[in-house]
């Protein structure tokens, strides 16, 4: 799933670029060796939309976990016993995070803009994020610093899942016959980057940014008179997040 992932985005971003610079092939006149006007009259307000894509690349840490049945049953009554799990120890591995945001704002000036967006990124228990941002370009040139600073909600499953077996990473680590649900969370992305015009009216972005991502867990294993137990588990996760984008303006 992930290799066709990664392809489909390689052809979008591959099928952008090759449009925006074949519509731009004489970008120096051939008589007179001067740089193409148009990137010299572009657009300073009105609306943008950028379609980025992210590398996010932090810790995550993984459990060795040894599997053994018991022997034994607790209550006559019981025909069978899930698997025991235990921890010897823990270890923590580098990740790289795949997302996919979209953008559509409006810029006030060459400098200020601001807009709302949304995406997908493949967590463990995937993610898609609502956001807004503010965006501040230092200056509008041939190459061109900026910093922007997104926040927002990143929501998971809108409804509980039923699960028939589910193995966690936190305490029971095992349960069966549950109903689970990744509620998601809070989110802050500061960013900067530099823009390299395509032409009049698109722009290369490359950039870094932090993320903080907050996500809160639960599972919920309900008996036959009602009864339940629950868990929940809250994590805090941050990222170095390295991305590329086209924005059109």
């Amino acid at each position: 799933m992930k290799k066709t992932f990664y392809i489909i985005l390689l052809l979008i971003l591959s099928g952008n670029l090759y449009s925006q610079f074949r519509s731009e092939v004489y970008l120096v006149d051939k008589n007179t060796k001067e740089v193409n006007n148009r990137f010299f009259d572009r657009k300073t307000s009105g609306y943008y939309n950028v379609m980025q894509v992210n590398m996010m690349i932090g810790n995550t840490q993984t459990f060795n976990r040894t599997v053994y049945y018991p022997d034994y049953y607790p209550s006559p009554s019981s025909s069978m016993i899930g698997p025991v799990y235990s921890y010897p120890y823990s270890e923590n591995k580098l990740r790289a995070i795949p997302s996919v945001t979209v953008t559509n704002g409006y810029m006030f000036n060459q400098h200020w803009a601001a807009g709302i967006g949304v995406g997908f990124e493949m967590y463990d228990h995937n993610l898609f994020p609502l956001f807004g941002e503010i965006r501040y370009t230092i200056w509008d040139n041939k190459i061109s610093p900026f910093i922007t600073i997104k926040g927002g909600y990143s929501f998971g499953n809108f409804k509980e899942k039923h699960h028939d077996e589910l193995y966690l990473d936190w305490s029971p680590y095992y349960v069966s016959d549950v109903d689970f649900r990744n509620y998601g969370g809070l989110m802050l992305h500061p960013e900067i980057g530099v823009k390299v015009p395509l032409s009049e009216n698109s722009d290369l972005l490359f950039t870094a940014a932090y993320r903080h991502q907050k996500i809160r867990l639960k599972a919920k294993k309900t008996y036959e008179n009602n009864q339940f137990d629950e868990w929940e588990h809250k994590e805090h996760l941050n990222r170095l997040s390295f991305g590329i984008a086209i924005m059109f303006r």
